[in-house]
């Protein structure tokens, strides 16, 4: 599923291929993505205007399209961004393709529809009615210690509450905590309170270095778990095997040598 980092990479895309561009059309090849409007009043909303600017919160993407209409991205499990010349064949799950003046094209391919699309007037409100909790890379270490000292549970349980910090995901969380030496069971009550000041600093480390990988495996550093999570994988770090356990109802996977477990 897109995590902070390939929705911000998606976000530069969009910035570096998209903006400015008068839209021609929209094509919705599946209204089950769009929310709380049809097909038709979406194009007619759209249509003759430019995309003038983006932002990014957590794992959401809101695309200015003038001052009081803004579209609202989220790639659920599958979705990505992908823009091509009009006499190019569209990607084969593109569910809605923004057709530009001058012979260019945006899809928002999904493979599996469980993206969202939407059009909003205003994003602050948007996120406030969500319930949203500050995205993960403006959270400074003084808020970051305050969201953990008011709420119990597991550690990976709270780094992937969206209503507390937005943008973590399961693969991220992971990999936070495997570099802060963390297990993902631990219960934040137990946290002193330098702990916490180490997962602040591997939260901000491993999305700012995810983000700069444009969120691809393979540009990653081999000594992160990323490359190696899975059945049969090895710690990087030790090279004892990596074992999984289900954790808020999500898979986490973890050295259980380097990150030990606290009562």
């Amino acid at each position: 599923m897109p995590e902070l980092p390939d929705v911000e990479t998606f976000k530069r895309y969009l910035d570096a291929t998209s903006l400015h561009q008068r839209i021609v059309n929209v094509d919705v090849r599946s209204a089950y993505l769009l929310k709380d409007l049809s097909g038709r009043e979406f194009t007619r909303e759209l249509k003759r205007r430019r995309f003038e600017a983006s932002r990014r919160h957590g794992k959401h993407l809101f695309v200015r399209a003038d001052s009081r209409t803004w579209l609202r991205l989220h790639f659920g499990m599958t979705g990505f961004l992908h823009y091509f010349k009009s006499e190019e064949k569209a990607p084969r799950h593109a569910r809605v393709v923004f057709v530009f003046e001058k012979h260019y094209r945006l899809a928002f391919d999904d493979q599996r529809k469980f993206g969202e699309i939407g059009l909003i007037k205003d994003v602050d409100e948007y996120l406030k009615k969500r319930g949203l909790g500050p995205d993960a890379l403006d959270v400074d270490l003084a808020e970051f210690k305050n969201i953990f000292g008011k709420h119990r549970g597991t550690v990976k349980s709270i780094l992937m509450n969206q209503k507390l910090i937005a943008g973590i995901g399961n693969i991220y969380a992971d990999e936070i905590l495997c570099r802060a030496r963390i297990h993902p069971a631990t219960q934040i009550s137990s946290l002193e309170d330098k702990a916490v000041a180490k997962l602040f600093r591997a939260t901000r480390y491993i999305l700012e270095k995810a983000i700069a990988a444009k969120a691809d495996v393979d540009l990653m550093p081999k000594s992160w778990l990323l490359p190696h999570r899975g059945k049969g994988g090895k710690c990087p770090r030790c090279g004892r095997e990596l074992k999984s356990a289900t954790i808020g109802g999500r898979t986490a996977w973890f050295c259980p040598h380097c990150q030990k477990k606290t009562v």
